[in-house]
Order: structure tokens, then sequence, then C-alpha cells
């Protein structure tokens, strides 16, 4: 795959697995968008590797499509996607006390329907 000139939007980028994948992906040319709701090291990283930082909460819809909007007029429209942002609890599905993941937790990290494929 041809990654040269590609635009890419990386959740959770400012850090850890999501800022080692931003670096590679500016690696192989990529222009990437960092979406992660740590300002400091999104600024810092997307400066380091010559991309672009937006402040994303990615379980708000309103503030995804802001991004997306934001991604857009920087490198055009993203063709690669990863998603890296930490959402969810470390939460055990069954607990020491034989307590079930709580459903509501569950319901709270689901992702928006930007991420599920429908259209912007």
């Amino acid at each position: 795959m041809n990654f040269d000139g590609v635009s890419a939007i990386v959740t959770g980028g400012a850090s850890g697995l999501g800022a080692a994948t931003a670096l590679r992906l500016a690696e192989l040319g990529s222009k990437v968008t960092i979406f992660d709701l740590n300002p400091d090291l999104g600024h810092e990283v997307a400066r380091s590797i010559g991309g672009h930082y937006c402040n994303v909460n990615v379980t708000d819809e309103a503030g995804v499509s802001n991004g997306l909007d934001n991604a857009i007029a920087a490198h055009g429209s993203a063709r690669i996607l990863v998603n890296c942002a930490g959402i969810g609890k470390s939460i055990r599905t069954v607990n020491r006390s034989g307590e079930f993941f709580p459903l509501g937790e569950f319901r709270r990290c689901r992702l928006s329907t930007y991420w599920r494929g429908e259209p912007h």
C-alpha cells in the first residue's frame, strides 16, 4: 500500500500506541491528524511528525464532527483511520464477587456513529 500523501487520523494519537502509530504513518509519508484530549502532548507529537492536532473526545459526536471538519481542512479527506483512543475502563467481565461488567459502562464506551462507517 502506498501511504505517501494519504491523509490519516489517529485517535488517541498523543501517547502510547497511538503516538507510535502516528509516527509510523508519518514516516511512511501520510499526512497525519491526531485526535486526543491532551493538547500539550497532542501538539508536541503533531509538531514532531509534521502533522496536525485536534482536541477531540471520541465519545462526543459533535466534537468528532468538528474534528473531522478540521482534519479535512488541514489534510483533505482521510483514507486511513486508526482508533487508539482509550475510552474504556479496566473492568473485569466478572469480578471476584460474581458481579458482571456494568451494562451502563459498556454503553458509555461505545464509539460515535462516525467510527461505525456511517457517512459524515
